[in-house]
């Protein structure tokens, strides 16, 4: 099958500027995928990092968020527990 002189040219062009491309262009659709580059390991790294991390920095915020909790809760919590003031009795309106 004869090609196109002007598509022939376009990829010899392709071939010197790209040559990655141009392979993964002439092994067509059905060419097995390549493995994941070292982004997809960096993010597994960061993400086992994280996961390590995460107990050891969320321990101490969680502890101070519980205590900020008790600080400001426990006068709303105090004040459930006293006496509810009845009004003085109204009869007599002021003369």
């Amino acid at each position: 099958m004869d090609d196109d002189p002007v598509l022939r040219a376009l990829g010899e062009e392709l071939a010197r500027d790209d040559p990655d491309l141009a392979a993964r262009l002439a092994a067509g659709p059905c060419s097995p995928a390549r493995p994941p580059g070292r982004g997809a390991l960096w993010m597994v790294l960061l993400g086992a990092g994280a996961a390590v991390a995460a107990p050891l920095l969320l321990g101490p915020a969680a502890f101070g968020v519980m205590a900020l909790l008790v600080l400001i809760g426990c006068p709303f919590a105090l004040s459930c527990w006293l006496p509810v003031v009845e009004p003085w009795p109204d009869d007599d309106p002021p003369s």
